[in-house]
């Protein structure tokens, strides 16, 4: 057996074994993880699928668990690009270190994006965390530093899932999103996922305080507005 077969043959086994070690992770780390089960093939495809970046572009991949948007993104980079995947789990940097070995995999929380970036900006920034099980405190950081590591043209992709829309950290998340980017945009649910998910794709950070596009809005919000009150 080559060297490269020999490592094709480790990657696949490790992409085999990678959803019990995202278990493994969850049940270590259950705030920081955020779900009991990785990304399915569905969600990753419709999650990458919506990121607009050219070949050569830099892409900083928050939370990449196990490697299910890692692999469709270096697919995507045809090594030409870079990208940058920040994962806080131990677990799961060893895991993500051992199936894409020439990925720049970074061990750190993504609220610290920006000094990995080496003075450039991210063409896209494709976020994989756990929105809802975040603090306000944590949520500002990390959002923060998306805004600051983003280019001015470039392009923020994150999911939610469906059972936790109407939680307070969702809706929280959801304005984030609509006061620092000039155009958001929700996908349909993506059924085959476990639990169903969504994919937000943002575009222009546009500054917290600026004025908002007249077609800007948060199609929830008129939603919520218009429950009647018990």
């Amino acid at each position: 057996m080559t060297p490269d077969s020999q490592t094709s043959s480790s990657a696949r086994a490790l992409a085999r074994n990678a959803p019990w070690r995202f278990l493994a992770a969850f049940l270590r780390e259950p705030l920081t993880v955020g779900a009991p089960w990785p990304s399915s093939r569905a969600l990753a495809r419709a999650v990458v699928d919506t990121c607009q970046f050219a070949p050569h572009a830099t892409v900083v991949e928050l939370g990449p668990g196990t490697g299910a948007f890692t692999e469709l993104l270096l697919e995507r980079l045809n090594s030409r690009g870079r990208l940058l995947a920040i994962e806080i789990s131990p677990t799961n940097v060893e895991v993500l270190r051992r199936r894409f070995p020439h990925c720049q995999v970074i061990h750190d929380s993504a609220e610290n994006l920006v000094a990995h970036l080496g003075g450039r900006r991210a063409d896209c920034i494709v976020s994989g965390l756990a929105w809802a099980n975040m603090l306000p405190g944590l949520q500002d950081r990390i959002f923060s530093a998306i805004c600051r590591g983003l280019a001015p043209s470039g392009q923020f992709v994150a999911f939610g899932y469906a059972h936790a829309r109407w939680a307070p950290t969702t809706l929280r998340f959801r304005r984030l999103m609509f006061e620092n980017f000039a155009r958001v945009e929700t996908s349909p649910i993506i059924w085959q996922n476990l639990p169903p998910a969504y994919v937000y794709s943002c575009w222009r950070p546009i500054g917290p305080r600026a004025a908002q596009p007249r077609t800007n809005h948060d199609p929830d919000r008129h939603r919520r507005r218009s429950r009647p009150q018990r």
